[in-house]
């Protein structure tokens, strides 16, 4: 991970008394001068408690504040005194770090746990928790006389690798923690972006955000993998595999290809099936677009999006949606998600928490539709990452379409200026649906009779406890008065999309 970076990084600094450039770090570090950014701002932002750990000076590069960096170093080393170097989780994670990589490899319980010097209770308890976060991925822990292994196939180990290990915000600094050796890790690291351009050249299409992450991880884990422990992938296609490749023999050309190139990169011949692991992948992201129309969208993927979609809008709130375009764009994105739920593949949604706050209603009616989908067709279960993406199309159809706003007009007679109003009104409007118009003494009967009324727009100033909002404007709607109205009418519509 970046915690080594990090390290040499204050290292350098620590022996250097002047400001040193973003250039020299850099080359130091073997990374680039925006990665240099970034680790700085990471560390003071570890350190925020105890000031700014690393000046930054534009011009001048980068320097350590001695005071405040001594200032930690105390404060740590009455606080290891206490709870020694590493907390339990941060132990654990060590521990599996070197158990996944190199799995089936077995170790002697003091090589893993021995430099802690912790009790044997304290082991067993590990043991336990790691046994517990391994079974999520069909692995098990096994113990043996004085002997650990992870044990599995080898798919469930990259699996468990790719959920518990990469940063999905940083995926190549991920990497480093798995290839020390930081001139092997830059060459394998460039090789896999190598091959990601080559696979976007040959499907003619670009393969989106977070799907790039995705593939990169899996091509990067093989790698490192093969190097640490040689060829564990079984052998041989099962009679899906050549079902799937005789369906999609495009794709199937692409994937030998990136295949045969890590063949010659790694001086091996990896065994056929890491050609339909690739598969899998790259038909579990949208970059089979680039190779198929959206009319050649099987019928299943017609009929699971065609259901979501009737199980979405059969709330009340969401009726009006309209449904021909988020079809045609939402079935793009269920074809893919069929396969990685097929696949047990998933996806990182970095904008997960963000969707929930914008979009708190929508979210959990969504997440409720895809449940009774996922029973309805026998799907594996869709998590919130998965809900997350869904949930996106059907904002940007309620966003697009412009949902009339019902409004009440309202003089002081009713009569007059709220007629020449209205006139005015419709004329240079045609989102606005005028309900009717009224005196102020009649106001609040009007808006019991027509709760559908989204907006009162008046000639006069009326009292802030109608319950409904109000805007004032002039008789005569001046420039500003239809900025404001159109303004308004933007607020009303984000609030029905967020309710």
């Amino acid at each position: 991970m970046t915690t080594d970076s990090k390290k040499h990084l204050i290292e350098y600094l620590l022996n250097r008394r002047t400001f040193v450039s973003g250039t020299e770090l850099s080359a130091m570090l073997g990374v680039s001068t925006k990665t240099v950014t970034r680790l700085v701002s990471q560390i003071n932002e570890r350190y925020s408690g105890e000031g700014v750990m690393v000046e930054s000076v534009r011009g001048r590069g980068y320097r350590l504040n001695y005071r405040h960096y001594f200032e930690h170093k105390q404060a740590d080393a009455k606080r290891f005194e206490r709870v020694g170097k590493l907390t339990p989780v941060e132990r654990r994670d060590e521990v599996l770090k070197r158990l996944l990589m190199t799995s089936p490899q077995r170790y002697r319980i003091c090589e893993l746990w021995g430099k802690f010097y912790i009790s044997d209770s304290a082991i067993a308890s590990d043991m336990k928790t790691l046994r517990d976060i391994l079974s999520r991925f069909a692995l098990s822990l096994e113990h043996v006389n004085d002997y650990v292994w992870v044990s599995g196939v080898e798919k469930n180990v990259r699996k468990a690798i790719t959920d518990l290990l990469f940063d999905d915000d940083n995926v190549e600094e991920s990497g480093r923690f798995m290839q020390p050796d930081q001139r092997i890790h830059q060459r394998d690291a460039a090789f896999v972006s190598h091959q990601l351009d080559l696979i976007e050249d040959l499907t003619r299409a670009e393969i989106p955000y977070p799907y790039s992450v995705n593939l990169f991880t899996h091509l990067y884990i093989l790698i490192e993998r093969h190097r640490k422990v040689g060829l564990l992938a079984e052998d041989g296609f099962s009679a899906q595999a050549q079902e799937d490749f005789a369906k999609h023999p495009k794709m199937a050309d692409v994937c030998r290809k990136i295949i045969g190139n890590l063949d010659t990169y790694l001086d091996t011949e990896l065994p056929e099936i890491e050609t339909y692991y690739l598969y899998q992948y790259l038909t579990s992201s949208r970059i089979d677009n680039g190779l198929a129309r959206s009319q050649d969208i099987p019928d299943k993927v017609r009929e699971v999006t065609r259901y979501l979609i009737d199980e979405v809008t059969a709330d009340p709130g969401y009726s009006n949606i309209e449904c021909d375009e988020l079809y045609s764009n939402l079935a793009k994105h269920m074809k893919p998600l069929l396969n990685r739920l097929t696949n047990g593949i998933k996806v990182k949604n970095n904008l997960l928490e963000q969707i929930r706050l914008e979009y708190p209603r929508l979210f959990d009616v969504v997440k409720q539709a895809t449940k009774r989908m996922a029973e309805h067709f026998g799907l594996a279960a869709i998590d919130d990452e998965e809900v997350g993406f869904i949930v996106v199309y059907f904002a940007q159809a309620l966003e697009s379409q412009q949902t009339p706003v019902n409004i009440l007009l309202v003089c002081t007679t009713g009569l007059g200026t709220a007629q020449l109003l209205q006139s005015k009104i419709e004329r240079r409007f045609s989102q606005f649906n005028i309900v009717m118009t009224v005196a102020t003494k009649d106001l609040e009967t009007a808006l019991e009779e027509h709760p559908e009324v989204d907006l009162v727009i008046s000639t006069v100033n009326l009292a802030d406890t109608i319950g409904v909002p109000t805007l004032v404007v002039s008789a005569m709607l001046t420039l500003e008065d239809q900025e404001r109205m159109e303004r308004k009418a933007d607020t009303i519509r984000r609030k029905a999309v967020l309710r």
